[in-house]
């Protein structure tokens, strides 16, 4: 024991045994790191390969990714294990390093086709190279030079229509105060008064049952009566019967007198009252006519018009339009004053009624003077000057009368004049022969737009539309959200009038040049989604209307409304139907070309001088050229964007215009998805854009399976060991 040879080879076998030990679990510690790296890279080409098998049919027609072609898991499972097997070795059929081996697998599906994040991601991807350079190219620069017009345009429309509103409200309250008047004097001239008051100055020669035979006849009666008192005491009087007779013709004539003057003056009064009121409520119109035209001065809002005016458009010929045509019409617009009615106007109105009323209330004045009179003279008949009272009572009751019938009943001066400044000359007769013209062209047109729902529509069609909406209906439920009315996707719809179509139009055009705005300013995912739309689904041709819109059978259409031939009309308004979503498109078309018609028409009609005229013409000539536009579309397809910017768009072009002012809502994606899943066969809620790939591997330890089993207690290793082996598991997800 106390020897000390041999020591070296006992302190050599210790360091030894040690670094034996070391590297042993050096070497399986860098086989465990070499598996995990191994086994990571077989599990991410198993799911590149498992993605590299897609969904071809969707990717040529939509562009989009979808798993399809060979199962997914056993592609996964024959990369996993053509990688372990091909593990390479230390030389030639040698060993290998780290003896993976696969001990079972597993492929999960992630982010469906059908979710619309997923979706319009896709979709975003595909188009965000395209879609800015089509639409600014295309579109923005052939509307920049009508913009600054269009702005102009719809800013004195829209003034011009409030006012015409308010003033044919109050020319309608004008015109029922001088009907009333008129009802008035109507009144007076029915009261029966004219045939007490006869007319003519001849007082003494008047007979029968009137004012002037009572006046002139009292002499003769005061001077009976006189006698007839005057006889002696028990002498018969002489005159009895005469007296008793006139005083019969005098109290019948005066209380005829007076119970239709009181009558007269009632009815009169109040319909003077009513005629006030009429007034009143057109001066209050007026001054609300008053506040509007003081708008007429502020400058137009610009919004969207001024940033696609001012943007520097490849393409954009900013000297197309007639230099200073939007400074006229907002000179037009400023003209709208003239439709507002000076106080001193109103005012004269008001005391001509007045006036009116003070004269009918002349007459049952003297009507009354004059039955208290012949009352009060029959009681103490004397000759003079009571006869002459009489007379010139009865003088002043057919001047009274007769100045009254002058001025309101025959000639009726005051009511001519009246009248004729109601009718505002040959303006209002104009007016009115353009609103009866603009009136049938509205009819022709609104016509010719809802002809489009006479179409038959056919079984077959019908049945595909109810296929589609259930696909859409799955979709938003996929999605979590509720179904929205087809009604909620609507277009412009048809106004009841010319007036509200144009005014309709013009308004509607500020979100179509806010829209553009936008897009301009900030490329919007609202472009990539209408691009898209436009790039890949079908839409119906306008040439197909030509028979209908021709006058011919719209039973021709049947066949050409099927679903496939409107495909990105049904995404833009959601109708389930064969029919809908055409006559809304067809309606938006026409109210756009109305609107750049209409913005033409005020130009051209600026010469004549009312601003109502120049509305008016303006709504005539912008429904004759829209009418002309919508048959130039079913004859080639295309129109002229303005007589100003001879640029052609197609009905594609106004679909992407469409689109863009609606935006990408869900229930739009989810009509897009309805379509791509009706044509495909592929039900996108069901297709994954991406998927998870999951294997678990081991490999055998070479040396001391114990001592990494505590190293793996201990959190050091990734896996874990079981007996002999090292087990441990790989996870990736990809997606396209």
């Amino acid at each position: 024991m106390l020897r000390d040879d041999g020591a070296v080879t006992v302190f050599a076998v210790i360091v030894l045994s040690s670094l034996l030990l070391f590297f042993s679990l050096l070497i399986d510690y860098a086989r465990i790191a070499a598996v995990h790296k191994l086994s990571e890279d077989a599990v991410r080409s198993g799911v590149r390969s498992v993605l590299s098998a897609y969904d071809a049919v969707l990717y040529e027609r939509y562009g989009l990714f979808g798993r399809g072609g060979t199962d997914g898991q056993s592609l996964f499972t024959q990369t996993l294990e053509a990688n372990a097997s091909n593990e390479p070795s230390l030389s030639g059929d040698g060993f290998k390093l780290a003896g993976m081996k696969v001990e079972g697998s597993s492929l999960h599906a992630a982010e469906y086709l059908g979710s619309h994040d997923v979706f319009a991601r896709q979709v975003l991807e595909e188009m965000k190279y395209k879609a800015p350079v089509d639409f600014t190219l295309e579109l923005a620069a052939r509307f920049a030079p009508i913009a600054g017009a269009m702005k102009e345009a719809a800013a004195t429309i829209g003034l011009l229509e409030q006012m015409r509103k308010l003033y044919e409200k109050r020319e309608a309250h004008l015109a029922q105060a001088f009907r009333l008047q008129r009802e008035a004097a109507a009144n007076v001239g029915g009261s029966g008064m004219d045939a007490l008051i006869p007319s003519g100055t001849s007082a003494v020669t008047a007979g029968g049952e009137t004012v002037l035979a009572v006046a002139s006849e009292y002499k003769a009666y005061a001077e009976q009566v006189m006698h007839d008192q005057s006889l002696p005491e028990g002498a018969s009087p002489k005159f009895t019967q005469e007296i008793a007779a006139y005083e019969e013709k005098a109290r019948s004539v005066t209380l005829a007198l007076r119970r239709a003057g009181a009558d007269m003056l009632k009815r009169h009064s109040n319909l003077m009252g009513d005629a006030v009121r009429e007034l009143e409520a057109a001066r209050q119109l007026n001054e609300e006519m008053q506040r509007l035209a003081a708008q007429a001065n502020q400058a137009a809002p610009g919004g969207g018009y001024d940033t696609v005016a001012r943007s520097r458009v490849p393409g954009a010929d900013q000297d197309q339009v007639p230099a200073g045509a939007a400074s006229e019409l907002g000179q037009l617009k400023q003209s709208a004053d003239e439709l507002v009615l000076p106080d001193s106007w109103l005012a004269a109105y008001k005391q001509e009624m007045e006036t009116q009323g003070a004269d009918a209330a002349a007459v049952d004045a003297e009507a009354g003077s004059f039955q208290s009179n012949s009352t009060a003279s029959m009681a103490r008949p004397i000759t003079d000057p009571v006869s002459e009272t009489l007379l010139e009572g009865a003088a002043n009751l057919r001047l009274a009368y007769g100045a009254y019938e002058e001025k309101y009943i025959r000639p009726a001066t005051v009511l001519a004049r009246r009248q004729q400044l109601l009718e505002g000359g040959e303006v209002k007769a104009k007016l009115k022969q353009q609103e009866e013209q603009a009136a049938a062209l509205w009819t022709k047109a609104r016509g010719m737009l809802q002809g489009l729902t006479s179409v038959p529509q056919m079984e077959e069609h019908t049945r595909l539309f109810m296929q589609v909406k259930k696909r859409y209906d799955g979709n938003m439920l996929f999605n979590q959200r509720s179904a929205e009315a087809a009604s909620d996707e609507a277009g412009i719809g048809l106004a009841p009038s010319a007036h509200d179509a144009a005014e309709q139009s013009s308004a509607w055009m500020g979100g179509l040049f806010t829209g553009m705005a936008d897009m301009l300013e900030r490329t919007r995912d609202t472009v990539y989604f209408g691009e898209y739309v436009v790039h890949r689904f079908a839409s119906f041709a306008p040439q197909n209307l030509r028979g209908m819109i021709g006058g011919g059978n719209p039973a021709e259409l049947s066949h050409a409304i099927s679903f496939n031939n409107q495909e990105a009309e049904y995404v833009i308004y959601g109708f389930h139907d064969s029919i809908g979503n055409i006559a809304a498109a067809y309606g938006e078309l026409f109210g756009v070309r109305l609107a750049v018609r209409t913005m033409e028409g005020l130009i051209e009609s600026r010469s004549l001088g009312h601003p109502l005229l120049i509305l008016s013409a303006a709504i005539l000539y912008g429904l004759e050229k829209a009418m002309e536009d919508m048959i130039a579309f079913t004859e080639r397809g295309s129109a002229p964007l303005s007589k100003f910017v001879r640029a052609e768009l197609t009905y594609t072009d106004y679909l992407r215009l469409f689109m863009l002012i609606r935006g990408s809502s869900p229930a739009r994606m989810a009509r897009m998805i309805a379509v791509i899943e009706q044509n495909s066969g592929t039900a996108l809620s069901a297709t994954p854009s991406g998927v998870t790939g999951e294997a678990e591997v081991s490999t055998e330890l070479w040396f001391i399976p114990g001592l990494m089993g505590a190293l793996g207690r201990l959190g050091l290793l990734e896996g874990k060991v079981v007996g002999n082996r090292y087990e441990t598991s790989q996870t990736i997800g990809w997606s396209y």
